[in-house]
């Protein structure tokens, strides 16, 4: 079977490999698509923190159950599905109350385990869930990233009926303005440099988009709400500026959530956090009921992810490596045409 590894900056190197049997508690999958994510791209550059080469990229999946192990009764061969990629130990706090997505020695399958960049991948069936059997096979992978977003949302506190800003339009942000919407929030504003990502914002129903650099996310926020501001401001661009920025946009008692992926430590004025008691919480991932969620907004139209893919890539037999890395090539290349990029296998 066809497998691609990222095995230093900038290179891929396909493979034929021995297809993988499924174990006790076990399922193989037949790959569909993966989605091209921010992290992969950092990972691509040889700038991800927190992986070492070789791996098999792809942590956003959609599959099809081919065979199943011994003691799996939940799944059966033919069923659509994603997988939920973090691997987690179960034993410590953080898993013992709920909250697995930062288990004290998580591991994320496609950036410190090998992931889905491959035909066929076995799995603890654990980690699925199931799709609706009419849901577009493509629209599948992006479940994972909307699942970023409906945690981003959650991580705020109380989100019903609340004003959410959220700086950024890239996938994540978009995801984020999409679920808070789904999830009941009251009004939404989403914040970027992208007059085109702005507009395609709009088009997903997004009421309030602000081009900061026509209008300061401060104006925008006040425009946006009113003199109540935001009550959650969610930092979905991962730069410093966006989180100085949001700072100075803050109110008094908001919460400010970062789920950003910031590369660098840099400075913030830590007297203005303190004084208007701004809440700043970390936002990673998400937990299972999030996936759930994710799962029911694509299905039920909630949200519009069929416009969110962008770009498709299919990846064949003649040079995958190549392709794979043309596909990569092109996103550096076209950062704003890209919201979400889709590899097909």
């Amino acid at each position: 079977m066809l497998q691609i590894k990222l095995t230093a900056p900038y290179t891929f190197e396909s493979a034929d490999v021995e297809k993988p049997r499924a174990a006790q508690g076990q399922v193989v999958l037949r790959v569909h698509s993966i989605g091209i994510c921010g992290s992969d791209i950092q990972m691509f550059h040889g700038r991800h923190k927190y992986m070492t080469y070789p791996v098999v990229i792809g942590h956003e999946v959609s599959a099809v159950v081919a065979e199943t192990g011994a003691g799996v009764t939940d799944f059966a061969v033919g069923d659509k599905v994603t997988v939920e990629p973090q691997i987690f130990c179960g034993e410590c706090y953080p898993c013992r109350t709920g909250r697995f997505n930062v288990c004290e020695s998580l591991k994320v399958m496609g950036v410190h385990k090998d992931g889905f960049c491959r035909e066929y991948v076995a799995v603890d069936a654990s980690y699925l869930h199931h799709c609706p059997t009419d849901m577009k096979d493509e629209l599948i992978a992006l479940v994972e990233p909307l699942a970023v977003g409906v945690g981003a949302v959650k991580r705020g506190g109380e989100y019903k009926g609340a004003n959410i800003a959220v700086v950024g339009a890239g996938t994540i942000g978009n995801c984020v303005a999409q679920a808070a919407q789904a999830l009941g929030a009251g009004k939404v504003l989403i914040a970027d440099v992208s007059a085109p990502k702005l507009e395609f914002a709009k088009q997903c129903g997004i009421e309030y988009c602000a081009d900061t650099t026509k209008v300061s996310l401060s104006d925008a926020i006040q425009d946006a709400f009113g003199s109540r501001k935001a009550d959650i401001i969610i930092d979905a661009a991962g730069v410093p500026a966006s989180l100085s920025s949001i700072l100075t946009a803050a109110r008094r008692s908001s919460v400010v959530v970062v789920t950003g992926n910031f590369k660098e430590p840099f400075s913030l004025e830590v007297p203005v956090i303190q004084r208007q008691e701004i809440s700043i919480v970390g936002h990673m991932m998400y937990v299972r009921e999030d996936f759930a969620d994710a799962i029911r907004f694509i299905d039920s139209g909630a949200v519009k992810a069929d416009g969110l893919i962008t770009q498709r890539f299919p990846i064949t037999k003649n040079d995958p490596a190549a392709e794979l890395k043309s596909a990569f090539d092109f996103i550096d290349a076209h950062p704003e045409k890209v919201i979400k990029a889709i590899v097909t296998l």
